[in-house]
């Protein structure tokens, strides 16, 4: 299992910075991949930016509840496997992320924040590919990812903030 805190207490230090990290993390994946760009064709660079922001957040924050979290990222590995993604693509994405990560945590890229980020997205992606299997027991009837989200995500005080902040979006009192 990674350590949890050390992966909260990075992932705070790209909280303020989240879109500069997205673009970060893109430019990585694509000049270690160039294959891969034509999957995003499709999809705004702003909607994906959001979309890996968002899911980092609801990642990290659902570490502690990994039955939830595992549901959530069975139905992404099966919403990815709908759009091209293979199985060969989780490491080049993990290794993009890795290096983003160093780029932007810098002199606090230690070897422990890296082991930790290298374990929480071994799991992941483990996670994901037994999504890949049977796409269809995760989709349909169940959340995807994205839905879930959209779901809970509005509701999570650390989503919502890295909302106004990333986008200065301003939610209201309820």
């Amino acid at each position: 299992m990674p350590d949890i805190d050390l992966i909260e207490a990075s992932f705070e230090q790209i909280k303020p910075s989240a879109i500069a990290f997205s673009d970060c993390f893109y430019r990585h994946l694509f000049q270690n991949n160039p294959a891969l760009k034509p999957m995003f064709a499709e999809v705004s660079p702003e909607l994906q930016q959001k979309k890996l922001v968002a899911s980092l957040a609801l990642i990290v924050e659902n570490l502690h509840n990994p039955s939830s979290l595992g549901q959530a990222l069975q139905g992404l590995g099966a919403y990815h496997v709908t759009k091209g993604t293979e199985k060969d693509h989780y490491p080049q994405v993990g290794e993009a992320l890795l290096q983003a990560l160093q780029e932007y945590l810098g002199d606090n890229w230690t070897p422990s924040v890296a082991q930790a980020w290298l374990e929480a997205y071994q799991l992941i992606a483990t996670t994901m590919l037994e999504g890949t299997q049977h796409p269809n027991a995760y989709l349909g009837g169940e959340l995807t990812f994205y839905e879930w989200l959209d779901l809970y995500g509005e509701m999570s005080p650390t989503f919502r903030k890295l909302v106004a902040d990333s986008t200065h979006f301003k939610y209201g009192v309820h």
